[in-house]
């Protein structure tokens, strides 16, 4: 599982999410002033950029088909991970009639089949395999999941009021813990990312993005 790279970019690559978020709140700022919630476009273009290039130079010689191999079992956490996943699912059901324009509904779905790749093999895999030669599992899931709960408000919360949400950080933060457990229990990041498609469906994503929807 563990990454076959040099000390030098394990600690870039420990590092990155710093740089990444910083761009992209400097991306959120810059276009929110400009196109206000849209600047959720440009931000997903250069936050999914630089995931995949962070993902294609630091994976070294493992391929991206070792995280998304067949999945070992491990009924308890597939179960949480899926249990979890579904739980947004209830605020597309009672908020369904906001998406009264085709283009919000093709966006939608657009965000929810990318980004769930590229921050699970960023945030599970890579990082998760960086830090697992140098520190304990328990170490690596803390760090990647308190950065990844902080990217929120600092890049998508620059515009989107629901990714201020407290709560939401707490869901954030047990879906980061549960995801990663799972990846080391599972070893595969495939129901990881299934769990985060169920996720960035049900949480209206592009919505929470234009405000549109606000949770009370």
């Amino acid at each position: 599982m563990n990454l076959d790279i040099s000390n030098q970019k394990r600690i870039i690559v420990l590092l990155s999410p710093l740089v990444i978020i910083l761009l992209g709140f400097t991306t959120a700022s810059l276009f929110s002033n400009i196109i206000g919630g849209w600047a959720w476009v440009p931000l997903a273009i250069v936050y999914w950029s630089l995931l995949g290039l962070s993902i294609y130079y630091f994976k070294a010689n493992k391929a991206v088909k070792e995280w998304l191999k067949k999945p070992k079992r491990s009924f308890l956490m597939v179960t949480l991970s899926l249990l979890l996943g579904m739980f947004p699912l209830t605020i597309l059901i009672m908020n369904y009639a906001l998406f009264d324009s085709a283009i919000l509904i093709v966006l939608w779905l657009i965000f929810a089949l990318i980004n769930p790749w590229f921050e699970e093999l960023y945030w599970r895999g890579l990082l998760l395999d960086a830090a697992a030669d140098w520190f304990p599992k328990w170490v690596g899931v803390i760090y990647t999941t308190i950065l990844f709960v902080l990217s929120h408000p600092l890049m998508w919360g620059v515009f989107s009021i629901a990714s201020k949400s407290p709560h939401l950080y707490i869901y954030l933060t047990v879906m980061g813990v549960i995801w990663s457990i799972t990846y080391y229990k599972t070893r595969s990041l495939r129901w990881v990312v299934l769990s985060h498609f169920i996720v960035d469906i049900g949480n209206l994503t592009v919505l929470t993005f234009l405000n549109i929807y606000i949770p009370s």
